[in-house]
């Protein structure tokens, strides 16, 4: 079952803030005690010279998202559980959580729609901070989901040239109307 659905099943959603760097461990205890949970994760590559490490991090650090009922009316959800949940949010307007939180799902299950958001679409100008072309401003020609790359086209020195580059490399130039 995709997170769309399980968003759609619950009637209203809150926000559990947790103790520093426990969401996933909140979320798997949740989960097991049979409450409905969201935890939004985006994947971050880091490389040094010899290693490359790819971790899932909490789109919202320090929150985890879950039924309201079914979490205040579970008596499976273990107390070492409850030891690290520090608040329970509830939203003014349930609907737009919802909504909001759909949108955020339906974002992070399509990773062309990922990129455009988070780099923009083809067309549009990004800078490279990192690698070989570090500080260049290039124009987006293609996303490639797949594999986490951009291929830009870079103008240099007059000349034009068309490099695939990783997406960790990129950020969105901030274009001055």
């Amino acid at each position: 079952m995709d997170e769309s659905t399980i968003i759609d099943e619950v009637g209203r959603w809150a926000a559990l803030r947790t103790a520093a760097r426990w969401e996933k461990a909140v979320t798997e205890q949740l989960a097991a005690a049979g409450v409905p949970v969201f935890l939004p994760l985006l994947t971050r590559v880091s490389r040094t010279k010899s290693k490359t490490q790819t971790a899932q991090l909490p789109v919202f650090p320090g929150y985890v998202f879950c039924g309201e009922r079914e979490y205040r009316d579970s008596t499976r959800v273990p107390p070492s559980c409850r030891k690290l949940i520090a608040q329970l949010l509830r939203a003014p307007d349930p609907d737009q959580l919802k909504d909001e939180l759909r949108s955020v799902a339906d974002l992070l299950a399509n990773r062309q729609l990922l990129q455009e958001r988070v780099y923009g679409v083809i067309g549009d100008t990004v800078r490279i901070v990192g690698g070989p072309l570090a500080g260049s401003l290039g124009t987006i020609l293609r996303l490639k989901p797949g594999t986490r790359r951009v291929l830009i086209e870079v103008s240099f020195l007059g000349a034009r040239m068309e490099a695939t580059v990783e997406e960790r490399l990129l950020e969105k130039a901030v274009s001055i109307a």
